[in-house]
Formats: structure tokens, C-alpha cells, sequence
């Protein structure tokens, strides 16, 4: 690890936050400065009236999608990414391989 990344100056931070009709994604340096962002759309069902449905699966694919092209617009080193925050008003789920 380099000097500027131990002391924090090249240190970045992923926000995402996932809201109704898509996931997006932000990249910031240490001041607070964005530096990327990505949007990805996700799909919703309304399969009768004030019923609404989300698919995790197509949740956490937004999630992916818009970090990627948060992080390819801000065109900061991954590495650099010390920390993740995360804001969802619908449900989320989240598994591991088990």
C-alpha cells in the first residue's frame, strides 16, 4: 500500500442507494468530492392495485451494475475503495453461497 493511500488521501468511498425504480451508485473521495456515479433501472411488478413487487435477484444485479459504472466513471484504483455505504427503501436481501 502506497504512503497517500495509508494517510487517506487517495482513499474513496461507495455509496449505494436503492430506490423504487433503480439502484445507483456513487463514488467520493476523502473531502466528500463524487467523483463517479452509475444508475442502473430495476424492474417493478404491480401485479394489482397498491401491490408492488421488486426481484432480488434483479436488485442486487442493479447494485453490481451501477458500482461498476460508478467506479469506471469516477476512474479512481478499486483499491482505493476503503468503504460501503448502503441505503435501500425497498427490501433487500442479500445471501452468501450457502
Amino acid at each position: 500500500m502506497t504512503t497517500a493511500m495509508t494517510t487517506g488521501e487517495n482513499h474513496h468511498y461507495l455509496g449505494i442507494d436503492v430506490g423504487t425504480g433503480s439502484a445507483r451508485a456513487a463514488i467520493f473521495d476523502s473531502s466528500g468530492k463524487m467523483k463517479g456515479i452509475g444508475v442502473e433501472p430495476i424492474a417493478l411488478w404491480k401485479p394489482e392495485h397498491d401491490f408492488y413487487e421488486h426481484s432480488s435477484d434483479d436488485v442486487w444485479r442493479a447494485c453490481g451494475v451501477a458500482s461498476k459504472a460508478a467506479l469506471a466513471a469516477s476512474g479512481v484504483d478499486p483499491r482505493s475503495i476503503v468503504g460501503v455505504g448502503f441505503d435501500a427503501t425497498c427490501s433487500m436481501v442479500a445471501l452468501d453461497a450457502d
